[in-house]
């Protein structure tokens, strides 16, 4: 199978796991990490969450002005380098507020991370076991170089600022209640590798 068809195959299935919107394993995780209180009993299992995914696109409005469009993957052919908005909707359809709410939203693999709408987000760099900002996280990584035959070196660790495409978690950590009835939208941009 050539290259390309590869990456259009695997790009194609990145928006379609991407357009399924979290698992219920994703969604038990979007309560805290201390939480152990049987979710019937927490008002935290009354808030609903959907995700959708959309790919951005510039075109030429009738004025010959570029505008941005939206649309939903399966109208459209997903290509490497497509602009993504993934959007989390959530909604407490339950009748008390809800305080101490977390949203973990994996980076799928074969999409980078570009940015985050709100300011108050985190993210990781390190498969979710930590989070902070962007500009405040470092990567350690170590290089191997193999050379001639059997003899292999390892370049020390080096550690640098992190770049968007380290990013492997985005985490909304809600810092006032979620109303009764209240609903709102959290995103994240990223392109298809």
């Amino acid at each position: 199978m050539s290259t390309i068809r590869t990456v259009m195959l695997e790009a194609t299935f990145v928006v379609a796991v991407l357009a399924t919107g979290l698992t219920a394993a994703e969604a038990a995780r979007a309560a805290p990490v201390a939480a152990t209180v049987q979710a019937a009993a927490d008002p935290r299992a009354d808030v609903k969450i959907e995700s959708r995914v959309q790919v951005e696109r510039v075109e030429q409005d009738a004025a010959g002005q570029p505008v941005k469009k939206l649309y939903a993957p399966a109208d459209i052919k997903v290509i490497p380098g497509d602009l993504l908005v993934i959007t989390n909707v959530f909604r407490n359809t339950g009748s008390r507020p809800v305080t101490g709410f977390v949203i973990n939203n994996p980076v799928h693999p074969a999409v980078d991370f570009i940015s985050v709408a709100e300011d108050w987000a985190r993210v990781s760099v390190d498969g979710g076991k930590t989070f902070g900002k962007l500009t405040e996280l470092t990567v350690i990584s170590t290089d191997s170089a193999a050379n001639e035959g059997e003899n292999q070196t390892t370049v020390p660790s080096v550690s640098r600022a992190a770049q968007p495409a380290d990013v492997t978690h985005v985490r909304w950590t809600f810092p006032e209640a979620i109303a009764a009835g209240e609903s709102g939208e959290l995103s994240f941009r990223g392109s298809v590798k």
